[in-house]
């Protein structure tokens, strides 16, 4: 069984990997810039370090086997993302760590957004670094549409604006953390084959669909987004990955809003940084 650190492993995607970790007999260190919560399980590891920094990242390296590298940060990639990532190799290097497994993000390299370029470059980071490695896309998470879209786009009372055209494949985030947990069993596999989910949907019907299931009532309008980057979504670029989810967006929001239609949690969890 391997040491295992998860970067970013207390974000919603290091929660959904760590049981499928522990359940296989894996020894599992969490890294977060965050101190261990009090009551948090105490037989998982926890190491407090900062891929912006660079403090403590020494220390959260330290005997471990390998690195799932699931820490990102939209709103200051080129530290995190870029920099970060350059340093967590540099530390697992000297400790000898003999796999880092990276969560990246399909159409990243036809899609002009200054985020995807940060992840695009730190999957070169890993390409060009001395450590065996597996770079695994997945399209969007479902959990992320709320935060990032709409709640955004529905805030005011009578009508709402999104880009309806906008093509995405959401996946659950369970079925990304379960294909990572294969990917650590495997080894070493390089760049393997983008995963996402069922169904390839606008952004359009997206925003009706979680409308109805929330009990809000909106006007939908188009936002119009020009240039090469909303060139890019609308012609689906990011929404080409293999059907590997089975978990579609109508299930997700049936699972996400009961009847009492609560407020998603998923819409408040910050994307997990190291």
């Amino acid at each position: 069984m391997s040491h295992i650190l998860i970067t970013g492993g207390s974000g919603e995607l290091g929660g959904a990997l760590l049981p499928l970790l522990t359940e296989a007999g894996h020894t599992v260190r969490i890294m977060s810039r965050s101190p261990r919560r009090a009551g948090y399980d105490s037989t998982i590891e926890w190491a407090q370090a900062s891929l912006e920094s660079g403090d403590g990242l020494a220390q959260a390296v330290a005997d471990v086997d390998v690195v799932v590298h699931a820490a990102s940060d939209p709103k200051n990639s080129h530290k995190v993302d870029v920099e970060g990532t350059a340093r967590l190799l540099r530390h697992a290097e000297a400790a000898r760590v003999n796999h880092i497994l990276y969560i990246s993000i399909a159409g990243i390299e036809r899609i002009p957004f200054a985020y995807y370029n940060a992840k695009l470059e730190a999957e070169h980071l890993i390409e060009r670094s001395a450590i065996p490695y597996t770079i695994l896309r997945a399209t969007q998470f479902h959990s992320l549409m709320p935060k990032l879209f709409l709640l955004p786009a529905t805030k005011l009372p009578l009508i709402g604006f999104v880009p309806k055209q906008f093509k995405l494949q959401l996946i659950d985030t369970g079925e990304v953390a379960v294909r990572m947990a294969e990917l650590v069993e495997a080894g070493p596999s390089g760049r393997v084959e983008d995963i996402g989910g069922p169904e390839v949907l606008t952004l359009g019907h997206i925003a009706k669909t979680y409308l109805k299931a929330t009990g809000k009532r909106r006007l939908l309008l188009n936002l119009p987004i020009p240039g090469k980057m909303g060139a890019a979504l609308r012609k689906g670029y990011g929404a080409q990955a293999s059907r590997y989810g089975k978990i579609t967006w109508a299930q997700w929001l049936e699972r996400e809003y009961s009847a009492a239609q609560a407020q998603p949690v998923d819409a408040k969890r910050q994307t997990a940084r190291g």
